[in-house]
C-alpha cells in the first residue's frame, strides 16, 4: 500500500527544494529549512537584506538521528581586486539539538512542518551571526550558503579546530575546516539564498572586504586611490599613501526546504 505523507507533499508544492549551490563543497541535496520570520530563504531565491538582520530559524523536514549539530553560513561572493571572489564566514553555531516533534513554520506562500534545531544549552557561537550586506561592487548579488553538520561524535580537538577557524572569517573554507575537524562526510543538509545590492556597482575595483562583508575604498589626499588585497586573516585596516587609516565593516545568512513522499 502506498501512503502519501500529505503534509510533506503540501510543503513540496509550496516551496522549492533546498540545496547547496552548484560547485560548492561539501555539497548537500538534503533540505535545510531556513526561515526569517515569515520569509522562507531557500534554494537560491533573492531575499531582502532587511529580512536577514537576525539569525534565522532552521530545521529539517525529516527527523534527525544525531544528538548534536552545527550550522555554518558562508558568503561565497566576496569581491576582491582580482577576477576571483573570496569567502566570508557569517555564522558558526555549535551545540544545536534537533526537536523530537515538528513545529509549523509559515511563509507568504504557505506553511511547512519541520524539526527545528535548537540551542537549548545556550552554547556560545564560535562565529556569531552577521546578516548579509553585499557592497556596491561586482558581483552585486551574493550567495549565502548554509550547511548543517552532524557533530555528535565531535572530539575536543575537533571543536578546537572549528573555534580556531571561526576566528578568521575571511577566506573560510568549509571543506578544509570540516576535514581538519574530522567531520568530513558529516554534512546532513544544506541551503542557499541570495541577497543583492541594488547598485549601481562601483566602476573602480579598489577597496577590500573586512570581517563584516563590506567593502571600503579610499582616495589619498593627492588623489591616488588605495587598493588592498583580500588576504585571509589580515587586519581590516589599511593606511593611505598620505598616512591616514581606514576601517570598514558589516554582514549575512539563511536556508532551505524540502519534499518527501513516504512509501510503505
Amino acid at each position: 500500500m502506498v501512503v502519501l505523507n500529505f503534509l510533506l507533499v503540501l510543503a513540496a508544492a509550496m516551496f522549492a527544494l533546498a540545496k547547496t549551490p552548484t560547485g560548492f563543497q561539501p555539497a548537500s541535496n538534503s533540505d535545510l529549512m531556513v526561515f526569517y520570520n515569515n520569509t522562507a530563504a531557500l534554494n537560491g531565491i533573492t531575499v531582502a537584506k532587511l529580512v536577514t538582520t537576525s539569525e534565522p530559524r532552521i530545521g529539517t523536514v525529516t527527523k534527525l538521528t544525531g544528538k548534536s549539530y552545527a550550522v555554518l553560513m558562508i558568503d561565497l561572493d566576496i569581491p576582491t581586486n582580482s577576477s576571483k571572489t573570496n569567502t566570508l564566514l557569517h555564522w558558526m553555531q555549535t551545540g544545536l539539538t534537533p526537536a523530537t516533534t515538528t513545529s509549523r513554520l509559515t511563509a507568504a506562500n504557505g506553511s511547512v512542518s519541520v524539526f527545528l534545531l535548537e540551542n537549548r544549552s545556550n552554547t556560545t557561537a564560535f562565529a556569531p551571526y552577521i546578516g548579509p550586506n553585499p557592497p556596491a561592487r561586482i558581483p552585486l548579488s551574493h550567495r549565502y550558503t548554509q550547511i548543517l553538520v552532524d557533530t555528535t561524535n565531535l572530539t575536543s580537538e575537533g571543536a578546537s579546530v572549528l573555534q580556531t577557524a571561526a576566528a578568521t572569517r575571511i577566506g573560510f573554507s568549509a571543506s578544509t575546516v570540516l576535514t581538519e575537524a574530522s567531520l568530513e562526510g558529516k554534512v546532513v543538509a544544506g541551503n542557499s539564498y541570495n541577497v543583492t545590492n541594488p547598485g549601481p556597482a562601483q566602476s573602480s575595483t579598489t577597496g577590500t572586504a573586512n570581517t563584516n562583508g563590506n567593502t571600503s575604498t579610499s582616495t589619498t589626499k593627492t588623489g591616488a586611490t588605495n587598493t588592498a588585497s583580500f588576504v585571509p586573516g589580515a587586519s581590516s585596516t589599511f593606511s593611505s599613501e598620505a598616512g591616514g587609516s581606514l576601517r570598514y565593516g558589516s554582514f549575512a545568512l539563511v536556508a532551505a526546504v524540502g519534499v518527501m513522499v513516504l512509501i510503505v
